[in-house]
């Protein structure tokens, strides 16, 4: 039967008891930790993060570099490589990793307070500009580090500085008014999480209040506008000293947005983001969350404050406040979120548009929006058991956050267009460098995405393969029995699994299968005898969505039986090519298709189809539409192949490849007339 009903909140592993043995996977986590970190702290390096941290240790002298929030990205990265430590102990790494902990350690105040732009520049200010600066998110973001570190070595070290941290947070901003908030949220998450860790309810306390202080400001427009001059007089004192100290130097560019903003983007959008901010609406403080009922603002702000209330949901037991998140869910994904999964619809905003408001060619979708996307489908999954989250966890970990990162080099994507004619291009770095290490936490994590369990019940929501011993809980009270799993997969290129269980002895419990969305006609067999349910073959439900893309046809099969100690589940989830057509509301896209087959959308390069005028190719849904395995293309992968009106191929690769070869041509939606 299939089981939909919300359970107790779904127990989740450490990444660090579950080994990914999986051939897609696998070189990408060892490729993570062996280069992309290195790479990435190299980079921190080159651009003076680290030494923004060295200057303030007395290890250096020199002048503050970077963004007022370049803190973040030293820590994300730090997360990062905490994270990654869980698969394997990498010396060299956590060398480094130790180091910049000491760093951190001798660069913070003896109150607890860290912050290098203030600390370098102003000395004596803090707290001074929350809409505008990242104090409080930089904060959360060194907790965050700091709890993975923790997890990873069980070492206090790095703890010890968050909490320090945290105390200080704690004294300065409990029980004080809503304007006391972060104009990025973060620092509610992170002290949700260390309320997990150290069960001091303070931290329960101060992130609740600053979830709910959001939206409760009164006259927020002076408010920013004061916000705003305040910090363009900081910028210009500080520019001021800086250019005096570099007389000699290349001068100093405080802010430079250019790899965000694409100067070509019409007026219009600086229009609607001026008005954005002064409304609120930019930081979700224009109502408050009891009454939103979309998403709104910033993408990767909402996505950081959906994860906030979903957490605290799950903390205070508030059924009220979790029918609130999954409303604003559902309005999200019918009708504000691409056909990859990609979140956000308007540039310079770096958020969202209106309703089917969805350019292809304007499409934002940072990656660090598609990450907060994955995080916040894993809370809610836990939360409710439905099987749509872990389905949208799927798509958006295999699209809109994959195609962040080159498939071979160190080269990334901050937006994610739907349609370029080619002026995108990956770069080696940015000046605002969240997403790069953003992708290398979530891709240190991906092994906790695959099971949970409840009382009797072990659920599996992703197919990566992988090892794990675990203990499941039985409906005896107190009784657990301990199995161990091997998990084979062919994702995404292909829709066979096989699970081996590894019992001591024959025990009855429940197996819940999840069924993605896009399979049709699945078989399952348990050692080797067919599996069959009255619900197998039945469909779920049938709405349409903005993209085309709908997770609502996803579900859990539950598998009731007395498992023996050597049996194998096998599974073949057909990878069928679907064609997607946007909600008819989706004015640019009338006309058109895109192609997915499995949990991957494809798209049209102009490299595989010179004859076809990419992005403006037509294809005929008439002629058969074929996949098949080719090794001319990125040493192998799945392409689709079918032709345009003028009896020319057309060859679609997946969408998390395209700019791998070159600055390119590219359209996900194509015309069918």
């Amino acid at each position: 039967m299939s089981s939909n009903k919300a359970p107790k909140i779904l127990k989740e592993f450490p990444f660090s008891s579950i080994e990914i043995q999986d051939e897609f996977w696998t070189p990408r986590l060892q490729r993570n930790q062996e280069e992309l970190l290195i790479y990435q702290y190299d980079q921190l390096e080159r651009t003076g993060c680290i030494d923004n941290f060295r200057i303030l240790a007395s290890e250096k002298d020199g002048i503050r570099r970077g963004f007022f929030f370049s803190d973040s990205d030293a820590y994300k990265w730090a997360e990062a490589a905490a994270i990654s430590l869980n698969m394997s102990k990498n010396q060299n790494l956590s060398n480094i990793l130790q180091k910049f902990i000491e760093i951190i350690e001798k660069a913070q105040q003896d109150d607890g307070y860290i912050y290098t732009y203030n600390q370098i520049n102003f000395n004596n200010r803090r707290w001074s500009n929350l809409p505008m600066e990242h104090e409080l998110y930089c904060m959360g973001h060194l907790i965050e580090a700091a709890i993975a570190h923790f997890i990873a070595t069980n070492s206090k070290n790095f703890l010890n500085i968050a909490i320090k941290n945290a105390d200080l947070i704690v004294r300065d901003f409990l029980n004080k008014s809503p304007e006391n908030t972060s104009g990025h949220e973060e620092i509610e998450l992170a002290l949700l999480r260390l309320y997990k860790i150290t069960q001091n309810k303070n931290y329960l306390i101060l992130s609740q209040q600053f979830l709910e202080r959001r939206g409760n400001i009164k006259h927020f427009a002076p408010i920013m506008i004061r916000s705003t001059l305040n910090q363009r007089k900081v910028e210009r004192e500080n520019k001021k000293r800086l250019n005096e100290e570099l007389k000699y130097e290349k001068k100093v560019t405080s802010h430079d947005f250019s790899e965000n903003v694409i100067k070509k983007e019409h007026y219009l959008f600086i229009i609607r983001m001026l008005t954005s901010a002064l409304s609120g609406t930019y930081f979700q403080q224009n109502i408050p969350f009891s009454k939103i009922s979309k998403a709104e603002g910033h993408s990767v702000r909402w996505g950081y404050y959906m994860i906030g209330h979903t957490l605290l949901s799950q903390e205070t037991k508030d059924q009220s406040k979790l029918s609130i998140l999954e409303s604003i869910w559902e309005n999200t994904i019918k009708k504000r979120m691409y056909i990859t999964g990609g979140l956000g619809s308007i540039p310079i905003i770096e958020g969202f548009g209106r309703d089917y408001e969805l350019s292809n060619k304007h499409a934002y979708c940072e990656t660090c929006a598609a990450i907060s996307g994955i995080f916040w489908n894993w809370e809610m999954l836990k939360s409710t058991g439905n099987a749509k989250y872990a389905d949208l966890l799927e798509w958006q970990l295999y699209n809109a956050s994959l195609v962040g990162i080159s498939n071979d080099e160190n080269l990334y994507f901050y937006r994610n267009v739907l349609e370029s004619d080619g002026n995108f291009q990956r770069s080696a770095w940015f000046n605002t460098p969240c997403c790069p290490s953003n992708l290398s936490r979530l891709w240190g994590m991906i092994g906790k995405f695959i099971y949970s369990v409840t009382l009797n019940i072990l659920w599996i929501h992703q197919y990566i393969g992988n090892n794990i011993g675990l203990s499941l809980p039985l409906i005896k009270k107190g009784v657990t029995v301990p199995l161990s799993l091997q998990l084979s997969s062919s994702f995404p290129w292909d829709g066979k699994c096989e699970i081996s269980i590894n019992l001591e002895k024959a025990t009855t419990f429940s197996i819940n299968l999840r069924i993605p969305s896009w399979a049709k006609d699945y078989s399952i067999f348990i050692n080797d005898l067919p599996f069959s349910s009255p619900e197998i073959d039945k469909s779920s439900e049938n709405i349409r969505t903005a993209s085309g893309y709908s997770p609502y046809k996803s579900k859990y099969l539950t598998i009731k039986r007395e498992w023996n100690p050597t049996d194998k589940i096998r599974i073949n989830f057909p990878m069928k090519i679907i064609i997607h057509r946007s909600h008819p509301k989706v004015r640019t896209n009338k006309k058109k298709i895109a192609i997915s087959r499995g949990p991957l959308v494809y798209c049209l390069e102009n490299f595989d189809n010179p004859n076809a005028k990419v992005p403006k190719a037509r294809i005929n849904l008439n002629e058969p539409l074929k996949a098949s395995f080719s090794d001319k293309y990125f040493n192998g992968i799945q392409i689709i192949e079918g032709k345009d009106f003028s009896d020319d191929p057309l060859v679609f690769i997946p969408y998390f490849l395209w700019a791998n070869r070159d600055i390119s041509k590219m359209q996900v939606y194509v015309n069918e007339k």
